[in-house]
């Protein structure tokens, strides 16, 4: 019989503001090797911490029968040490421990490739408890054991973790499918309800004329009933052009998971490089420093149109800088950039210059012109956005959610971007967006300036150059 290592009974988890992350949760764990996935605050790192026993359920208990051990995902920093030198020191450390069970949060952050591979060879080879929380996919690829942390509860699944992201990616596309379900019986509901005002509004207007009759003057009957006429009026024609929309929506959602239009037609046609017109994005003898006064870098030079361009670097760098100067968001304190304004797309960290109070459809139909509710219901799913999201404020999005917003919107300007530029876009992106994500940046065929630590992302879409920010010159002369 298999020894038991761990036990949690109806364990329920609170996040520090009292909302509700995890209730009634019961698991076991023996001497196996378990990856914890799910969206940001879905409550993962209090799970490891109450199962280490560094904190308090709200609800339930939880019983060890052996050691455990849990390396958390913030750590103590020291001056003598780099973050990434931080991380595996106590990686080594919990190793040499070898404690029955050992609990990791986010192992891989901090860690550069080598790193990470260092990592990912010895996880291999642990013959304790594991469970890791992670959203490196290099690292994921070891595991074949999962517990899928979501709002409606914990579960687990069992296979390689291509399988799991399918997995993912079809639970998501019967939510759209629910979606335009619901979608159709809203809107029926709403014709529905429209026939049911109608008649008794019909209903009211005839006793009110008869009561008028009996009542009241001529003249005061005409200036009423031209009053209810036209108020009655301007109501049912809000209520039909909603009660249309709607049903054109519904409509165009249904057709659209039908036909499932091509990826090509979510991505602008570019016209054919042209040298007179130069490149989207030209820098000369850049230079950036700290609030500390420290240099980031010094007579940094590129030319950007094309090609696609990794800015790679430790975090403090300044590769967040170098973007705002690449894209016109700050002025570098030395050095030029020219740039072609009306060629060029960017999107920060998390979507944070995409905070708008327009959604999606508004935004497409009054930026973007596009009018026609089929061949919008056509352009999202080929992103394979949810219909949902694209109805709320982008502001209101998750980061990674209004990130590829953000994309769907820039792919639909004209003149068309040839130079798109991107910081982290997999950040808070969970796994089914990720593989959109990839999907579309690898069809792309405009340039691409991105920083990314997510080398399988790099690897997937193809990189001509790297940037390596942090070396003594941070230099890269295109003449």
């Amino acid at each position: 019989m298999t020894e038991m290592l761990l036990h949690a009974r109806g364990l329920c988890l609170d996040a520090p503001g009292g909302r509700p992350l995890l209730r009634e949760l019961s698991m076991a764990m023996a001497r196996e090797r378990v990856a914890l996935i799910g969206r940001n605050g879905a409550g993962k790192s209090t799970l490891l911490r109450v199962l280490a026993g560094e904190e308090s359920p709200a609800g339930g208990s939880v019983r060890c029968t052996g050691t455990r051990l849990l390396v958390p995902q913030e750590l103590p920093q020291t001056a003598a040490l780099s973050p990434g030198e931080r991380r595996r020191e106590a990686l080594e450390e919990s190793r040499a421990a070898a404690p029955d069970l050992l609990l990791l949060d986010e192992p891989t952050q901090d860690l550069d490739r080598s790193g990470i591979a260092w990592l990912a060879g010895w996880l291999r080879e642990w013959r304790g408890g594991l469970l890791v929380v992670s959203h490196d996919r290099r690292l994921l690829r070891g595991f074949d054991q999962f517990c899928v942390v979501a709002e409606s509860g914990c579960r687990a699944f069992e296979g390689g973790f291509d399988a799991l992201v399918a997995e993912l990616q079809h639970e998501e596309a019967a939510r759209q499918q629910v979606y335009v379900r619901n979608l159709n019986r809203l809107a029926e509901r709403e014709r529905h309800n429209a026939i049911l005002g109608r008649r008794r509004q019909r209903k009211k207007n005839l006793g009110r004329a008869r009561e008028v009759r009996r009542r009241t003057s001529r003249s005061l009957l005409n200036e009423n009933r031209s009053y209810a006429q036209e108020s009655q009026g301007k109501r049912a024609a809000l209520q039909q052009v909603r009660i249309g929309a709607a049903r054109t929506w519904a409509k165009a959602t249904r057709r659209a998971l039908s036909v499932q239009l091509p990826l090509q037609v979510a991505l602008p046609e570019l016209p054919e490089p042209a040298l007179e017109r130069g490149p989207v994005v030209q820098a000369r003898g850049l230079a950036a420093v700290d609030d500390r006064g420290t240099t980031l870098f010094h007579g940094l030079s590129l030319d950007a149109l094309r090609e696609r361009t990794a800015i790679r670097g430790d975090n403090g760098s300044g590769k967040t800088t170098l973007l705002e100067f690449l894209t016109g968001g700050r002025l570098p304190p030395q050095g030029e950039v020219v740039r072609r304004p009306e060629a060029l797309g960017y999107v920060a960290q998390g979507g944070a210059n995409w905070m708008l109070e327009q959604s999606l459809l508004s935004y497409l139909a009054i930026e973007c012109g596009m009018h026609g509710a089929e061949a919008v219901a056509g352009l999202l799913t080929a992103h394979r956005f949810p219909f949902a999201l694209a109805e709320r404020p982008l502001a209101t999005l998750s980061p990674g959610e209004r990130v590829r917003a953000a994309l769907i919107a820039l792919f639909q300007r004209r003149p068309p971007i040839e130079l798109l530029v991107l910081d982290e876009p997999t950040d808070q992106l969970d796994f089914v967006g990720i593989a959109a994500l990839t999907e579309i940046l690898r069809a792309y065929r405009g340039g691409l300036l991105i920083v990314s630590h997510d080398d399988e992302l790099l690897d997937a879409i193809g990189i001509d150059r790297e940037v390596e920010l942090g070396r003594p010159a941070d230099v890269l002369e295109q003449n």
